[in-house]
């Protein structure tokens, strides 16, 4: 199967566990490669001083008459995220995450972190087209991956489970591809890594001819941290995955 092809569904089914991670933007990372130690940074927003002067000029002498904004604004076929108040959100979450017997440590505090580290496996380096993805040096001819991104904090993430996540993946492809392809859930598990609430996913689908396997990590603190270990069935890299896995930790 085409490397392009394949990349982009790697990308969608790491797209599941993101799907709403705080409100969809990334943190701005720093990427320090040190030998084979990838160290990522989570400093903060980036400023645009002319997209926030684009922003003031267009609400200049337009009035809002009371009770407009109430309406959810729509966009194409596409509706516009309704907004929750954040103690709201934290309230709610909390209540499902104890009807379930879940962990509730995330919502209770999480600690200040700075970022996020794992140790690359060898045969692997930055891709100079995806920020955060990192490739073998036969890309496409192999066509493993790692993918890592950090977010804004979501507390919401935490009520994840086995099923939503396998059908988050499965609308993923969907939508963005137009294919039904199915996600088989090997292993599920709640974890901890560095004091914080975790999740360690094993899953895999195939695509085409090609089979896809992946392990996925995603983190639940003060910003959620997902990095995702990808092979074809042509690789076998999961040992080093693994390996890598066990290097994973937080920055505070």
């Amino acid at each position: 199967m085409h490397g392009k092809k394949v990349k982009c569904f790697l990308l969608a089914a790491c797209a599941a566990v993101l799907a709403g991670c705080g409100d969809g933007e990334a943190i701005h990372t720093n990427v320090d490669l040190s030998g084979t130690e990838t160290a990522l940074s989570a400093d903060g927003e980036e400023e645009n001083p002319a997209a926030e002067e684009e922003e003031a000029e267009k609400g200049e002498g337009e009035q809002t008459d009371a009770g407009e904004g109430t309406e959810p604004v729509t966009d194409g076929s596409f509706m516009a995220p309704v907004e929750m108040d954040e103690t709201l959100k934290n309230q709610l979450t909390e209540e499902m995450l104890e009807e379930n017997e879940m962990d509730i440590s995330v919502v209770e505090s999480a600690p200040v972190t700075k970022g996020c580290s794992f140790t690359l496996p060898e045969a692997f380096s930055e891709s100079e087209d995806i920020e955060g993805m990192y490739v073998t040096r036969r890309y496409p001819i192999d066509a493993s991956t790692i993918y890592y991104v950090a977010l804004g904090r979501d507390v919401a993430l935490q009520l994840m489970t086995e099923e939503t996540f396998k059908a988050q993946a499965e609308e993923n492809f969907r939508k963005e591809y137009g294919e039904e392809i199915a996600v088989t859930i090997d292993s599920f598990e709640s974890i901890r890594i560095d004091g914080c609430p975790a999740f360690r996913i094993l899953c895999h689908y195939q695509v085409g001819d090609t089979q896809i396997s992946q392990l996925e990590y995603a983190i639940n603190a003060d910003k959620s941290y997902v990095i995702t270990y990808s092979q074809t069935s042509d690789y076998d890299r999961m040992e080093e995955y693994e390996a890598s896995a066990e290097t994973i930790h937080l920055e505070f």
